[in-house]
């Protein structure tokens, strides 16, 4: 029988609350994200997304981004608390999504400058665009499998795997959509390896410097 007695010491009330509130919205704002995200087991087409017209309005989802942020934060807190339970969702989660937020928009700058330097805008944000989509699927698989866990009890290192799980699936997204960078830019491919090295591992570096501090 599934219980509620923790939500009394918790969040994981409101944190349902709200991410219900992003999926209402995603639904009615953008039905297609929403049905790219929800039925993550229909496979999207890299390829024929390339060759479609590219809408830049479109392919920003503030609430797809919420809502990764949320499940970065928690797979986070999941990892060093080596704990998940209605405990887990709690106020640390938000301090480890503005990490992701923080993140997010130094990886933004550097792209947008590389972006500019390099030409190809509209390849590269199709790319950008049709990674997020899948960031958005597999954010959505471990929001599933937490909840279906949440009362499992599982051990320290089940729920180290499990957190793990996540960001190596995070890792193998950007590993995928690596050959697509050599397809549709022709400069020399040590400009393409120093750009997804700058793009990649540049803001982890300064996210690093700004948390010494």
């Amino acid at each position: 029988m599934y219980t509620l007695r923790e939500l009394s010491t918790s969040h994981l009330g409101l944190y349902l609350l709200v991410v219900l509130v992003l999926f209402v919205v995603l639904k009615f704002l953008n039905p297609v994200r929403y049905h790219s995200m929800v039925f993550f087991w229909k496979r999207s087409n890299s390829n024929a997304e390339l060759y479609k017209p590219f809408n830049e309005s479109k392919a920003f989802s503030l609430v797809g981004f919420v809502f990764r942020a949320l499940i970065f934060g928690l797979m986070t807190q999941v990892f060093l608390s080596e704990n998940l339970s209605a405990a887990s969702f709690d106020i640390p989660i938000l301090s480890w999504a503005g990490m992701f937020v923080l993140f997010w928009a130094a990886k933004t700058l550097l792209e947008g400058g590389l972006v500019a330097m390099l030409g190809k805008q509209e390849g590269l944000l199709k790319i950008f665009y049709i990674r997020t989509v899948f960031k958005e699927k597999w954010a959505f698989i471990f929001a599933c499998l937490t909840l279906i866990l949440i009362y499992v009890s599982l051990s320290s290192i089940g729920t180290r795997l499990l957190a793990l799980g996540y960001l190596i699936g995070l890792i193998g997204i950007h590993f995928r959509f690596i050959k697509l960078y050599f397809r549709l830019m022709s400069i020399k491919k040590v400009y393409i390896i120093l750009y997804i090295c700058a793009s990649e591992i540049g803001p982890l570096w300064l996210l690093k410097q700004t948390l010494k501090f």
